[in-house]
């Protein structure tokens, strides 16, 4: 069964027309996962740190991870392409729920390391994810449903953090992020047999006519095919989704870690932040999507922009639980634009049959930085966000506030580049 939109509809379709086939199960199994996925992630820095890190080596260990994960994205791309996306997604995720389990088990930093390095190398089959997704939304409705697939689980997950932030309290750091991560486990594992199951194919597949070695001469070789494409249609939309990673990379690690040393908020009280801005993404993604599929891309993301830019720079002003919170939410709202309308411009610039392969490249959006944001990683941008976590570390190290204000000064430069590179297609891919 082939799970395809037809074109550009002629009428607004309703959420129960949309919300149906691959759409559906992508959206139950990101809701399932990530209630538990959540419970840990914005606790990771502290975790590497109790386990005998510190900041410079928490941007080390994601700076490998980046590495790691580019190796095999073109890969990714390439059999998402060629013979088919479904399987690869579930059968990978199953692969990913495994690393799960180094996770729960870790007794230093070194095992938090290798299974994230592991857990970027499985991450090949996200080109394959993104294109299903892309392959099973029509045109003119992919802001809405992207914001449904953030808005969705977000409500449902909404506790997660909060939950997070009481075992640590509860239980310590260690202990409790063990019990977190054997509860991911679990639910990954099941996520990916639902997917194995109930995923249809968006491509006609056929077999791969060569071997192992042949299939990575070929996915490899067309690297350089998908950069020529990308560079000659996605060229200024690449330079800013290059910049915007690289400087996203310099705060990303390090919320919980300024907030705690430095604001002087515990692990539950921040967890109490990560609940009131998990209120605010849900009520703000439903309305950031249609605001996206009715004013279009470009105006999205200079709203995105003009919020965002005095926000981070604000972030490292505010003393206490009231005032993050509110600089939270705002930040929450500009990342709601910046993802959902990048996510929408990728889809409509790049033709079906060579989805996989440009996504693979360019990943589903971009973030800003902020917790809880989407995952973007493409392999063209891979390098700029190791380049970004290597030196994290030492700058924080040097002066917490300095990654907030260089996010600043490039958000700046990209709300430029904006202006005058962003072009959207005259007619949607579909």
């Amino acid at each position: 069964m082939v799970d395809i939109a037809a074109g550009e509809p002629s009428r607004e379709l309703t959420l129960r027309e949309l919300m149906k086939g691959n759409i559906l199960v992508l959206t139950v199994s990101r809701i399932i996962w990530s209630m538990s996925s959540s419970i840990v992630w914005p606790y990771v820095s502290l975790y590497i740190i109790e386990l005998g890190g510190n900041p410079p080596l928490i941007g080390k260990i994601t700076a490998l991870a980046n590495i790691a994960g580019m190796l095999f994205f073109p890969l990714g791309g390439y059999l998402a392409d060629k013979s088919g996306r479904a399987k690869l997604v579930g059968y990978s995720t199953l692969l990913f729920a495994g690393s799960l389990s180094i996770f729960a088990m870790a007794k230093s930093w070194q095992w938090i390391a290798t299974a994230m390095v592991i857990q970027s190398l499985v991450l090949f089959y996200m080109p394959a994810l993104n294109a299903i997704m892309a392959d099973s939304i029509p045109p003119g409705a992919r802001g809405k449903i992207l914001s449904i697939t953030i808005s969705i689980p977000e409500a449902v997950r909404i506790f997660s953090p909060f939950i997070g932030g009481w075992l640590i309290e509860r239980y310590t750091l260690v202990p409790a992020m063990r019990i977190g991560y054997t509860i991911s486990f679990i639910t990954a594992a099941g996520v990916g047999l639902m997917r194995i199951k109930y995923l249809n194919e968006t491509i006609k597949t056929k077999p791969l006519d060569r071997g192992i070695v042949g299939i990575f001469n070929e996915s490899y070789s067309n690297v350089w095919t998908s950069i020529r494409w990308i560079i000659k249609n996605m060229g200024g939309y690449t330079l800013i989704a290059m910049i915007l990673i690289f400087s996203g990379s310099l705060v990303q690690p390090y919320w919980m870690v300024y907030a705690k040393t430095i604001t002087g908020i515990s692990e539950f009280q921040w967890g109490q932040v990560a609940l009131v801005g998990g209120i605010a993404k849900v009520i703000i993604s439903l309305y950031v999507g249609n605001f996206v599929d009715k004013q279009g891309v470009k105006k999205s993301m200079i709203v995105a922009f003009l919020i965002a830019i005095p926000a981070m720079s604000t972030f490292v002003y505010t003393t206490g639980l009231i005032d993050t919170a509110l600089v939270y939410i705002i930040l929450v709202l500009a990342n709601a634009f910046i993802w959902i309308a990048s996510g929408v411009l990728i889809a409509d610039s790049i033709p079906r049959n060579i989805r996989g392969r440009i996504m693979a490249g360019l990943g589903q959006g971009i973030p800003l930085g902020v917790t809880g944001g989407g995952y973007a990683q493409g392999f063209m941008l891979f390098i700029p966000s190791a380049l970004g976590s290597l030196i994290s570390g030492y700058i924080y190290e040097y002066n917490p506030a300095y990654p907030w204000y260089l996010q600043s000064l490039l958000l700046s430069l990209c709300f430029l580049l904006v202006l005058k590179l962003v072009k959207e297609p005259e007619n949607a891919e579909v």
